[in-house]
């Protein structure tokens, strides 16, 4: 039995001990150092933004101060406003709430701290994957550091929300994995929700994760309860999307379960003869239409509004919505460069993926230097998840697949590098995973060669 005098000599532990015992206190102290740096860098945006934030950013920002002001979703002078997934504007227009007013920098600074709570995500996230040793604060140090999540805090945009999102999915669909209780996919399911509600190309990749579910569940605990969690999972998941897709209903007349665009991005990304990309189908098309000839990414481009230009294109099929003809031309032309020019067109979505994940977001990135920095951590990604697979073979899965399912994507449609900038929280702990194994073994060689009776090298654990 126990006494009194025995509980006063126990004290309870406090959260912060439980903590250390866990992830160890020097690896906590690192980590709030690393956190800490993160979010300055982060906060140095959200006083001094983009000077030049781009046109996607400007419509977030119209988006949601529509929201604040009127109550509507782009309200009537917005033209194709549900090209826009509404994710982001939803999170701005909620900090205009706040700050009781229409402020931007409150909309940036919440961008700041779901980038910086993301860093503590991606920890949590490689700890589980690896156990300990140097990964966890590798992976933690790269998402601080890497310039294009900082370079995204200085404009209202979609990615940095799912920065922090996509992670907290992938490490929530492990969490679940561990316990006994269905209920746990619940967690997952929201957040890959709530991920496609915020870009929604990741509506695909919620629809891979709930198979895996499926298959994951079934080999493991059998075919009740594996009908039950992915049961449990998709619920969760529809349960951010389901609203907007009966406000589009109501607006648009039609099903749509997030955004429209699919047909632009179709018709841009099937364009062979621009290579798909984005800046060379609206020169092509300004010289089609208007016999005006400007180069691909020149200012005097950007200048023209293209909505005109796409909506002349459209006019092929003028029974169809905008977006329904150009995703029917778009399907046209696949067909049409597969079947007259295989190679060429196989060789094109090869160039889109390359462009998708050989450059960064922002100046630093996008530069010769940034470039190599990009590939290099690119190709520790994969050997992370080469490792991965060798040692925790199925936890590679939820690692991956959204990397290959964004990527499948882009390739037939838009593959600009702000494809890989939500991935690359993925990506970046597939690195550490990568470099931690590499400083082990280099640890290792230190500690045979060195001299008995001398301190050795250190081993990652």
């Amino acid at each position: 039995m126990t006494t009194t005098e025995d509980s006063a000599a126990k004290p309870s532990r406090s959260p912060f001990a439980d903590l250390a015992g866990r992830y160890g206190k020097r690896s906590l102290i690192l980590l709030a150092v690393i956190v800490v740096a993160g979010f300055g860098l982060r906060a140095e945006k959200v006083f001094n933004p983009l000077a030049e934030p781009g046109d996607d950013a400007l419509a977030y920002r119209a988006l949601a101060e529509s929201l604040y002001e009127e109550g509507t979703y782009g309200g009537d002078d917005f033209r194709d406003a549900s090209d826009w997934s509404p994710g982001a504007p939803l999170i701005f227009a909620a900090g205009h709430y706040v700050a009781g007013g229409v402020n931007d920098g409150v909309a940036r600074g919440i961008q700041a701290l779901l980038g910086t709570a993301a860093i503590v995500i991606v920890f949590l996230l490689a700890f589980r994957l690896t156990g300990g040793g140097p990964a966890p604060l590798i992976a933690a140090a790269l998402v601080a550091l890497y310039p294009s999540f900082i370079y995204s805090t200085g404009a209202l945009m979609s990615e940095p929300a799912a920065i922090f999102t996509l992670p907290a999915a992938v490490l929530a669909f492990l969490w679940a994995a561990d316990r006994k209780s269905v209920a746990a996919w619940l967690a997952p399911g929201l957040l890959f929700g709530l991920t496609a509600l915020i870009r929604p190309e990741y509506m695909f990749v919620g629809v891979a994760m709930l198979v895996l579910v499926a298959i994951r569940q079934w080999l493991v605990r059998g075919t009740i309860p594996a009908l039950t969690a992915t049961a449990l999972f998709l619920v969760a998941a529809l349960l951010p999307i389901v609203p907007w897709t009966i406000h589009n209903l109501n607006t648009l007349d039609r099903f749509v379960p997030i955004t429209t665009g699919s047909g632009k991005a179709l018709f841009v990304g099937t364009n062979l003869p621009a290579g798909g990309e984005y800046q060379q189908v609206k020169a092509g098309l300004l010289e089609q239409y208007r016999g005006v000839s400007l180069e691909a990414g020149s200012s005097e481009l950007d200048r023209i509004d293209p909505v005109p230009l796409f909506d002349r294109a459209a006019e092929r099929y003028p029974e169809l919505s905008r977006d329904a003809a150009l995703g029917r031309i778009g399907k046209e032309n696949m067909w049409k460069y597969l079947s007259e020019d295989p190679i060429g067109y196989l060789g094109m979505i090869f160039e889109k993926g390359f462009r998708m994940w050989s450059s960064g977001v922002g100046d630093a990135m996008s530069s010769t230097a940034g470039r190599l920095i990009q590939m290099a951590l690119v190709l520790l990604g994969l050997a992370g998840a080469i490792l991965l697979g060798r040692s925790r073979r199925w936890e590679v899965l939820p690692m991956t697949v959204p990397i290959a399912v964004v990527t499948g994507i882009a390739v037939v449609t838009l593959a600009p590098p702000r494809r890989n900038e939500i991935l690359m929280t993925l990506v970046l702990t597939l690195a550490a995973i990568a470099i931690a194994a590499l400083l082990e073994r280099l640890g290792t060689k230190g500690e045979v060669s060195t001299p008995e009776g001398t301190p050795g090298g250190s081993t990652a654990s």
